[in-house]
């Protein structure tokens, strides 16, 4: 809760050197990557994550955004019908740094703290769960469309997080920032 605090009294005292703010809502699918052996298919498992966030630009082609996740599409996986198992994403939050090319291509770094785990049956048919919650570092690249006679703009964006030992994020996502 601390560092949620600390980060909101950041951007309330940079966005008054700030050129432009917008707000964005949008969705973000993940695949989870799980490490060679564990499962056949490195990347099967794909959440997906609704997302609102608060986005800051400067003059420079930087920029800083703050934003919130709600998983809401789960997966299940099976090697064989009797080991199922069911992976959610709960909500977390982020804080990326943004350096803008031009009007449209872009890199980006982002901090996520999020919550990702599964359910399964265990011995004897008892619900066994396990989720691990990581703050971790990722980076990716993105494009923002302008919409015509609006300020407002649709981006898409493909981020990479090593999330625990051997288990690796993908994320592709589209947000409306208005």
């Amino acid at each position: 809760m601390k560092k949620i605090i600390i980060i909101a009294i950041f951007f309330a005292v940079s966005s008054v050197h700030a050129v432009e703010s917008r707000f964005g809502l949008g969705f973000i699918n993940s695949a989870l990557g799980l490490p060679p052996g564990v499962n056949s298919c490195t990347s099967c498992i794909d959440l997906g994550s609704l997302d609102l966030s608060y986005l800051i630009e400067y003059d420079s082609g930087l920029a800083a955004e703050v934003g919130i996740t709600y998983g809401v599409m789960e997966d299940d996986y099976a090697e064989d019908p009797t080991d199922r198992v069911n992976f959610k994403i709960k909500t977390g939050y982020y804080l990326r740094g943004i350096y803008n090319f031009n009007k449209t291509f872009f890199v980006n770094a982002t901090w996520l703290d999020t919550e990702i785990g599964g359910e399964g049956l265990g011995a004897n048919n008892q619900l066994v769960t396990n989720y691990v919650r990581e703050g971790n570092l990722g980076y990716g690249i993105g494009a923002n469309i302008a919409l015509p006679n609006s300020e407002a703009a649709v981006r898409i964006s493909y981020e990479i997080f090593d999330f625990a030992p051997g288990i690796d994020i993908d994320q592709i996502s589209i947000k409306y920032l208005f």
